[in-house]
């Protein structure tokens, strides 16, 4: 009897302790700060490890991958000049089963998010701060394919890779220079290390490997933008809303949509990488990116001329 009165006043609290217990709150997600980045300004100064050095993914700070990406992309941007974008292919239009076509069966059939965003903090986009940032109008228009077909009546692939290709093109080269938009980029939607070299590996396959988007000053706007969104998805748990990337991106949510598609087909859904690709091809795309500044062509402005000697009578 006395062992059990022990055992029945240990497990059961006394009046005392009933009164006072306070159950825990229940969890809210949406309220858990430890899920978001810490959102400040990157450092501009942040060291890159040189093209032909030994260096570990690991050790490499998203600055200095952010740092990685703008220089390899930018000197391949200046070296490859301006290239006009394909004509637009005239397909004829699929007639829609629904009163208003097309357009009112996307309006019911909306499809939403297979998981719920990260919540992210909103108020510092929205300070007086904050300004604004346009890549301008496309050069393809919405009705443009942004997939591929597939079918009997299909056009070739390389037709369609063309006509997918053209989402990147800006129909004026955007204002705001590379590195600012980076660091836009990384202060209001900051990313890993993995996500901006990832971007890179993309960027590599698409122009340099299989050349079907060349880097311009009118494409890699665009080209950088649809990379890292496609990065950040693949590789990452956290993701931003829609609204915020395109916001800070300076594109239309659709728009944001549409290139990430593009980006997909062109890359054959092959997205995922490990340490050791990231390390060969964010070397390939230094590489590459050196190479193509030496063997750009000089501007026309320059004129190599001998000096001309004055000879002297004796």
């Amino acid at each position: 009897m006395q062992s059990s009165n022990i055992t029945n006043g240990a497990c059961s609290p006394s009046s005392s302790q009933k009164q006072g217990y306070q159950p825990p709150s229940p969890p809210n997600p949406s309220a858990d700060q430890g899920v978001i980045p810490p959102i400040s300004s990157p450092d501009r100064f942040a060291p890159s490890p040189p093209a032909d050095g030994e260096w570990d993914v690991a050790s490499i700070s998203p600055e200095t991958a952010m740092k990685m990406l703008c220089r390899s992309v930018q000197a391949l941007a200046n070296a490859t000049g301006d290239i006009p974008p394909t004509p637009p292919i005239s397909r004829p239009g699929t007639p829609g089963g629904l009163p208003g076509g097309k357009e009112n069966l996307r309006h019911h059939h909306r499809r939403t998010s297979s998981r719920p965003a990260t919540p992210v903090p909103s108020d510092d986009i929205k300070a007086p701060t904050f300004k604004n940032v346009e890549l301008g109008s496309p050069e393809a228009s919405m009705s443009e394919p942004s997939a591929a077909d597939v079918g009997a009546n299909a056009e070739p692939v390389h037709i369609q890779q063309e006509a997918i290709a053209r989402k990147f093109f800006s129909k004026k080269v955007p204002l705001v220079t590379l590195e600012d938009y980076l660091l836009r980029l990384q202060r209001y939607c900051p990313m890993s290390t993995a996500v901006y070299l990832a971007a890179g590996l993309y960027i590599h396959k698409l122009a340099v490997e299989e050349g079907l988007v060349p880097v311009t000053s009118r494409t890699v706007h665009r080209l950088v933008l649809a990379s890292l969104r496609v990065a950040m998805k693949a590789l990452e748990d956290l993701r931003y809303p829609q609204a915020r990337f395109a916001g800070v991106g300076g594109v239309g949510e659709n728009e944001l949509k549409m290139l990430e598609i593009s980006l997909c087909y062109l890359t054959n859904f092959d997205l995922q990488v490990n340490p050791e690709t990231l390390y060969e091809k964010t070397l390939c795309l230094q590489k590459a990116a050196q190479s193509a500044t030496m063997c750009s062509k000089l501007p026309p402005s320059f004129q190599s001329r001998l000096p001309t000697r004055t000879r002297t009578t004796a």
